[in-house]
């Protein structure tokens, strides 16, 4: 396999320097908290990479417009559904976060979706999870945009790509959960990085709207977060506003979309079944067994983030096999099985804490923010083993096309 990541070049001190100016490692607490391991490294997409990710974009964004058209016909059509239909409404009503099911028929879908893939040893992609209702990985996104601007020639749309989704509607407003408060940091930076595209951008926390803050006259609201649980009357509030349209969103309150227990029905869509692993349902009602049983397996809550509620078959032991002998136990389905990718860790430059640069291996998640024409942005979070998140030991780095001509 060809090499996939460069040193760009950059030192340690420019990249601290712009994460503390940025405010996301504003003060000590936040480098606490916001603690990753820094690298000049950079992810190049071959051609032939390129290619299938744009076609990946193309179809995900498709199948994932099917899905909601097909929910909202079910659970609208006024016709009694057969317990196949109405089990596959009730995932949706499972996964609605507090927010709209399908019943309240939006065939609006986000106009971005985050797509969470892994690699394998060949540099093909494959998906782990269509995160439909997630707009908080942006700020990530944006804040390597913003580290490295050098790179912008060799880069996907990014910001500019996003704003461009954003109507004439001038002032948008990102509400910020209670529950959620430790993506304020990201939120700023990915503002920030919108207002140079021309958007006025406000951050209001639910705090604010729970004892009688407002969203300003005639300004358009990101997304209503799925936590809003400190005050429900926020979520109320925001949810009438989306109905009596009175205020312009960005993402349609369907957060069911994001739920992992639909990737079995996605990996039906057309084209899907190259890009996602054999995927099935868990549960009392289900087989519970994947096509090839003796490939190894990655158990997953259908709701859940990071790695948590993810077992793999061969490193987590018993830990797998008593969580998948409790899910196949439920009445109702709340994990899938889903075959695993074979992966290689790649070796990639970071820095020591004195600005060193060494190398070490690591096991790469490529997230790609997709649109129904192709690919918006595309980043790496990396970490040393298989059990890839945002930790104080990953890695983010920025993914960049080879343009042999800049």
């Amino acid at each position: 396999m060809h090499t996939q990541t460069f040193d760009s070049g950059v030192a340690r001190t420019r990249i601290a320097d712009y994460l503390v100016a940025s405010g996301y490692w504003g003060d000590e607490s936040l480098r606490r908290r916001h603690a990753y391991v820094l690298s000049p490294a950079v992810y190049m997409l071959s051609p032939e990479q390129e290619q299938s990710l744009s076609r990946l974009a193309r179809y995900a964004y498709n199948a994932v417009k099917t899905l909601n058209g097909r929910l909202v016909h079910l659970a609208t059509s006024g016709t009694h559904l057969s317990h196949d239909e109405a089990r596959f409404v009730g995932l949706a009503n499972a996964g609605s976060r507090s927010l709209y099911t399908p019943a309240d028929g939006v065939t609006d879908i986000p106009p971005v979706l985050k797509v969470d893939l892994v690699q394998d040893a060949q540099g093909r992609f494959f998906i782990a999870e269509v995160d439909s209702y997630n707009p908080r990985g942006f700020g990530f996104a944006a804040l390597l945009e913003e580290s490295m601007p050098e790179l912008s020639l060799m880069r996907y749309p990014g910001m500019k790509g996003f704003a461009e989704h954003m109507s004439s509607t001038q002032e948008w407003c990102v509400v910020v959960s209670e529950f959620e408060r430790y993506y304020e940091a990201p939120f700023r930076v990915l503002c920030n990085s919108l207002e140079r595209h021309g958007k006025k951008m406000t951050i209001l926390r639910e705090h604010e709207l729970g004892t009688g803050g407002q969203i300003p006259e005639g300004a358009g609201v990101l997304a209503i977060p799925e936590s809003l649980n400190r005050y429900p009357v926020v979520r109320e509030k925001l949810l009438a506003h989306h109905r009596q349209g009175t205020c312009a969103f960005l993402y349609p309150p369907v957060a069911y979309l994001g739920s992992k227990a639909f990737l079995p029905y996605l990996r039906s869509c057309i084209g899907m079944d190259e890009f996602i692993p054999p995927t099935v349902p868990v549960g009392k009602r289900h087989a519970n067994t994947l096509p090839r049983p003796d490939v190894p397996a990655v158990l997953k809550a259908t709701v859940s983030s990071g790695m948590k509620g993810v077992y793999f078959s061969d490193i987590d032991g018993d830990g797998y096999t008593s969580a998948l002998a409790k899910a196949s136990a439920l009445k109702h389905s709340s994990w899938i099985l889903q075959e695993q990718v074979p992966q290689e860790a790649l070796p990639i430059v970071v820095f020591e804490e004195d600005g060193t640069r060494v190398v070490r291996d690591y096991f790469l998640r490529i997230t790609a923010y997709v649109r129904a024409d192709g690919v918006v942005d595309a980043e790496i979070t990396g970490r040393p083993d298989r059990k890839v998140h945002g930790a104080p030991d990953c890695i983010q780095i920025p993914v960049i096309l080879n343009r042999d001509s800049t």
